[in-house]
């Protein structure tokens, strides 16, 4: 673990907010995305509104300053237009701070 703490943080981290947003019961579904075509794209967690119309795409990260703002745009534009397409996205960066 130590020699990877970096990789199993950031896992554990994910799993935390995921935790949360179930909590929350505003959510149809949560989970992660990755593309399908080389797996050049992941979102960490994506999670889907109740009314089926909105979701969110979070990208975490355990120091918001790793956070490439435009990179992940570009994975959120990916993303609507293969899943969620009909969704209206937010696009987010959660951090330890947000704990």
């Amino acid at each position: 673990m130590l020699d990877d703490y970096p990789t199993y943080s950031g896992k554990t981290l994910e799993l935390y907010f995921k935790q949360k947003m179930r909590e929350s019961f505003s959510y149809r579904a949560i989970g992660s995305w990755w593309e399908a075509k080389g797996n050049r794209n992941e979102i960490d967690i994506v999670g889907v509104y109740l009314d089926d119309k909105s979701a969110v795409a979070i990208e975490v990260k355990r120091h918001k300053k790793n956070f490439k703002p435009q990179l992940f745009e570009e994975k959120v534009k990916i993303l609507k237009t293969k899943e969620l397409n009909k969704h209206t996205v937010e696009s987010l960066c959660r951090d330890l701070s947000d704990m």
